[in-house]
């Protein structure tokens, strides 16, 4: 599942994540997004920063507060420089598995870092893998 508010960063990242043998999930609002979770855990979540309503850090601490979902692998993609103001050190310290910038992670190389995440067993199963 990818939550970006861009709708067209977005579009590129889902049609990349597809060539790869991904399904994917847009959202672009935080209470969908975390509604769709609700419902069903996906193997992987891409968060954006900055969404409206909250950040995507609020909706990462969402997460690990709920027992089903407290160990989703997640990966920010962001412009966002977080380190200015320690996001990128919160989102890490909330188990955060990496913090990509979008300007420089093409969709493929999303693909790729995804693949690793979820691993060589669980991503044998292409019809299955959601992000």
């Amino acid at each position: 599942m990818l939550l970006d508010d861009d709708s067209d960063i977005a579009e590129m990242y889902r049609l990349g994540l597809q060539a790869a043998g991904f399904r994917v999930s847009l959202f672009a609002e935080p209470s969908d997004f975390l509604a769709a979770v609700a419902r069903e855990v996906p193997d992987i979540a891409v968060l954006d920063w900055r969404l409206p309503g909250k950040s995507g850090v609020d909706v990462l601490e969402e997460l690990r507060q709920n027992p089903r979902t407290s160990q989703l692998p997640v990966f920010f993609l962001s412009n966002f420089l977080g380190d200015q103001n320690g996001a990128i050190d919160r989102a890490f310290e909330l188990g955060a598995l990496a913090w990509l910038r979008k300007s420089l992670t093409a969709p493929d190389a999303l693909a790729q870092r995804l693949k690793q995440a979820i691993g060589p067993t669980r991503y044998g199963r292409r019809e299955t893998d959601r992000a």
